[in-house]
């Protein structure tokens, strides 16, 4: 078949963004700089109250949001226009604007639907690039590239991937050398960096501005952008965006949306003002690249070359880039201070202490530090807690020695009614606060509360309760080991490629330990 296309289509690559089984995904997403919790309940009941409405069959009008929009942004209405994502803006701006041979400069790297709207268009591109050690704007270089043959300049500020912040004054310099040129300042992160060149627009109505409400607003399924400018150029790109490409589902969101919007400040709020310096901080102590960046997200360099998929296999999801002067490094969307604390958590134990081996002492809880009846083998009452011969001084010895403490016990139907979960509780927690009291505190307690028939996976000799601790902890096989009073405690050693150490049924602690070379 002959390809019709035409010559440049052909020659360019489709912007495809690694979206596959995201929205299955259940761990943290931290790599499309979306919104991290959902847009509020007032969205949610617009959208719903629309459907109710039983209007789906009328043509969309959108006179009521480009006012909200206006009063938003502090210019006349006939200043908006509300588009298909800001995508589509982007678009529109390269359509209304340029033609075929015109140039056009996109400091790079930048969003990749700059350069793909530039190559449908057929443009000649400039690409000044952004300083390779920090990554700030490059001002002079775009200053040299004006002349009378540039017709458009884009700025994205504060720029995707690299988070870069363009000075305002800046902006305005680029305005006066290129006063015949249109000006695109591409703001999707305005929410969050606080900066804006809108109020320019009056001085040098040659400035376009774009923003998106994919980004603090949490609406990026809907799809809704919007354009400011001058009257003329708004009268222009209408002539090009098509009357009904903003369907009302949409529209109805974006003006709950927008009378909520102290719920959006409080959220972008949290997150520049909370999380992001949380990850700041925790990056700069451990000595871990970062780039100054006013949006909600922050480019960086991994300490080890596999790092996205650690994350990934860790729940949480992380963007590669592959870009002139940022090659290698990860782009991390920054979420609620909470989800954060996961991020610090997961890359602390799975990426910096990765290759640090510990000592760890599992050990197991009934009849090996506190009495087991032989009858019921529960211990369902304070009355019945007794710590048996050695524990405390063996425990002790153990922490001393730089091991740390992991019980790992089976309590056969724990949560049911033959054996309430308060019942466990009580004397759990009495036995925790007299170890806590000597100074012993276990870093980890794995309870399988299944009966045996059950066949759960979790069941002592069987891993399943370990599998994610040893995932995010590097084992030292050769002097980890687990002590135990019962054969299952003997394959779960095995299991764990770990030195079993035999206890005596309610015996002697440390005795145990010494006898299987543990202590001296």
């Amino acid at each position: 078949m002959k390809n019709l296309a035409l010559p440049r289509i052909q020659e360019m690559n489709p912007y495809n963004p690694p979206l596959a089984g995201r929205r299955e995904f259940s761990g943290i997403l931290l790599d499309f700089n979306e919104r991290t919790l959902p847009p509020s309940i007032n969205v949610q009941k617009a959208i719903q109250n629309f459907l109710r409405s039983n209007k789906l069959q009328l043509y969309p009008e959108y006179g009521n949001l480009e006012k909200k929009i206006s009063q938003f942004v502090g210019v006349r209405a006939s200043q908006v226009m509300i588009t298909n994502g800001s995508d589509q803006a982007i678009d529109l701006i390269f359509r209304t604007f340029t033609d075929v041979g015109d140039t056009v400069i996109i400091p790079t790297p930048s969003f990749p639907m700059f350069s793909q709207s530039a190559q449908i268009m057929g443009n000649k591109i400039l690409r000044p690039l952004f300083k390779k050690e920090d990554l700030s704007f490059p001002l002079k270089e775009v200053l040299e590239m004006i002349n009378d043959s540039v017709k458009l300049i884009v700025l994205c500020n504060p720029n995707n991937p690299t988070g870069t912040p363009i000075p305002i004054d800046s902006i305005e310099e680029i305005a006066k050398k290129a006063p015949n040129t249109i000006l695109f300042v591409d703001e999707a992160y305005f929410d969050y960096s606080k900066v804006t060149t809108i109020p320019l627009i009056k001085k040098y109505p040659n400035i376009i501005v774009t923003r998106t409400l994919s980004k603090a607003f949490g609406l990026p399924s809907l799809r809704v952008g919007y354009i400011v400018a001058s009257d003329v150029y708004i009268s222009e790109l209408l002539k090009v965006r098509g009357p009904y490409d903003v369907n009302m589902i949409a529209y109805s969101a974006s003006l709950a949306a927008f009378d909520d919007i102290k719920a959006i400040k409080k959220y972008s709020n949290e997150i520049m003002s909370q999380s992001k310096p949380m990850v700041e901080e925790f990056f700069s102590k451990n000595d871990i690249i970062f780039y100054q960046s006013t949006a909600n997200f922050l480019l960086y360099r991994p300490k080890v070359e596999e790092e996205a998929e650690i994350l990934r296999k860790n729940g949480i999801l992380v963007r590669p880039q592959d870009k002139t002067n940022i090659e290698g490094t990860l782009r991390l969307t920054i979420g609620t201070t909470e989800q954060m604390k996961r991020f610090i958590k997961v890359y602390q134990n799975a990426i910096l202490n990765k290759n640090e081996k510990k000592k760890f002492a599992f050990i197991d809880r009934d009849g090996t530090l506190i009495f087991e009846p032989q009858d019921t083998f529960q211990i369902d009452s304070i009355e019945k807690l007794k710590i048996l011969d050695g524990v405390t001084k063996g425990l002790k010895v153990l922490i001393k020695q730089g091991y740390e403490l992991i019980m790992v016990t089976n309590q056969d139907g724990l949560g049911t009614s033959s054996f309430p979960q308060t019942d466990f509780e009580a004397p759990q927690n009495k036995m925790l606060s007299i170890f806590e009291e000597n100074g012993i505190k276990f870093k980890k307690i794995f309870i399988c509360p299944h009966m045996q028939s059950k066949k759960c996976g979790c069941r002592k000799p069987k891993i399943g309760l370990v599998k994610k601790f040893l995932r995010n902890n590097q084992l030292d096989k050769d002097n980890s080991f687990i002590c135990g009073d019962r054969e299952t405690d003997k394959m779960f050693a095995k299991n764990l490629s770990v030195k079993f150490v035999p206890m005596q049924t309610n015996g002697d602690f440390y005795k145990a330990l010494k006898e299987g070379g543990i202590t001296k």
